[in-house]
């Protein structure tokens, strides 16, 4: 009898030491769970082995596709060809955001901060784009890119903005580039005039109260081409944005814009159309839904009304964000005069406007040109969002080097 007692003894010993042992990668996981959470970006970045994997850890966790879809497209997103729907004041009047930003997939793990493409909602479409998480403790400036005019079916998710992005995620800042409603990843819906875009911006802006990685009290905005007008009319709308810069822009009037494109007049009264459009079949996404020049006379006067109440050009005495304009010289895309145009509209309202001209630079940005043209934004946005700089590294400290060099250079 006590020999069986010791056996049973020794058996729930046993059992409990196996207990033990099949318990701890429980007991592991919660701790990594915890973990997960609290591994946002620090202060310190220490580049060892340990960090570096808990660090990828945690993104890997963190980007794990939620179950709940994304609401689908609804009635809202598409824009009808209607005065008052497209106007500037419509679009200031109403609400944006109601959706998260979330993280989809880590695509880049660099030195100073972590690329991510990211996905969130506008007027019930799904829209994609990439974000650059800089190192150090959050929540972090927020810059907006938008690109310019790709065609569609040949876009990739940052093109036309990573290595600005990249640029301001060294110097601090988090920056989000959308893709735009019928771009990558992101659903369709109408855009006539672009303001499908615009809209597309305004809700990721909104949208920036849920991301905790982000200071939605410190928000800037950069566009290129199309993109610096998609941004001048974000501004029309949001008074909250601290700072801007448009680099090439296309024109905020867009009666000047659609006569441009279809070789007509401006103001529209009499139409002078070519036998083909300019950019017409190049760019449809601007022309949705809108009638030739060579329309009836009715059609025209519906057309200048619209432009009237849709163009952020008439608009100017809204805007109250400091703006840095960029143009080349030997643009041959976009006019050199609607840069100078608007910074003399700017002028004249006492609005805080600089503009600069580069003599040798094209519609996009090369050598030199881009590196003085990108540490000139640096320095704008600085000035009015103050970024904490990042702690450096002893890989950072070429790159450093190489920034404060080229700063004092001019």
């Amino acid at each position: 009898m006590r020999k069986i007692t010791f056996i049973a003894l020794g058996w729930l010993i046993a059992g409990i030491a196996l207990h033990s042992f099949t318990s701890a990668p429980t007991f592991a996981a919660t701790i990594t769970a915890t973990a997960t959470r609290a591994l946002t970006p620090t202060p310190t970045f220490a580049p060892t082995l340990t960090i570096t994997a808990t660090r990828r850890v945690t993104i890997t966790a963190t980007i794990t596709p939620t179950a709940t879809p994304l609401a689908q497209p609804t009635a809202r997103a598409n824009l009808a060809l209607d005065s008052r729907a497209l106007a500037i004041d419509t679009l200031r009047g109403r609400a944006y955001g109601g959706g998260q930003i979330k993280i989809t997939q880590l695509v880049a793990d660099e030195i100073a901060f972590q690329r991510v493409l990211i996905e969130y909602p506008s007027d019930g479409l799904k829209i994609t784009g990439m974000m650059n998480i800089p190192r150090g403790a959050p929540p972090f400036p927020v810059v907006i890119l938008n690109h310019g005019y790709f065609k569609p079916g040949e876009y990739k998710t940052g093109d036309g903005t990573q290595r600005a992005a990249d640029e301001f995620a060294r110097r601090g800042y988090l920056t989000i580039a959308p893709d735009y409603r019928c771009y990558a990843g992101s659903q369709c819906a109408s855009n006539p005039l672009y303001i499908g875009y615009a809209v597309d911006v305004l809700n990721v802006i909104a949208a920036l109260w849920g991301l905790p990685y982000a200071d939605a009290t410190r928000v800037g905005i950069w566009g290129h081409s199309m993109g610096g007008q998609v941004s001048l009319r974000v501004l029309a709308v949001n008074d909250s944005i601290k700072v801007a810069s448009l680099y090439g822009a296309l024109t905020g009037d867009d009666e000047t814009h659609y006569c441009w494109l279809y070789g007509c007049r401006a103001p529209l009264v009499t139409p002078a159309p070519r036998s083909e459009p300019a950019f017409g079949q190049l760019i449809p996404e601007f022309l949705e839904g809108i009638p030739t020049p060579r329309a009836s006379s009715d059609r025209n006067a519906l057309l200048s009304e619209i432009f009237k109440r849709s163009s952020p050009a008439r608009f100017l005495r809204y805007i109250k964000t400091p703006i840095i304009l960029h143009h080349g010289e030997k643009d041959d895309i976009v006019p050199l005069a609607w840069s100078v145009e608007l910074s003399d509209a700017l002028t004249a309202l006492n609005k805080p406007v600089a503009l600069y001209t580069y003599s040798d630079g094209g519609h996009v940005f090369t050598g030199w040109d881009w590196q003085l043209f990108m540490t000139r934004t640096l320095t704008y946005f600085d000035e009015y969002l103050k970024p904490r700089e990042i702690p450096i590294t002893v890989e950072r400290r070429v790159l450093r080097q190489e920034r404060v060099a080229l700063e004092s250079s001019y």
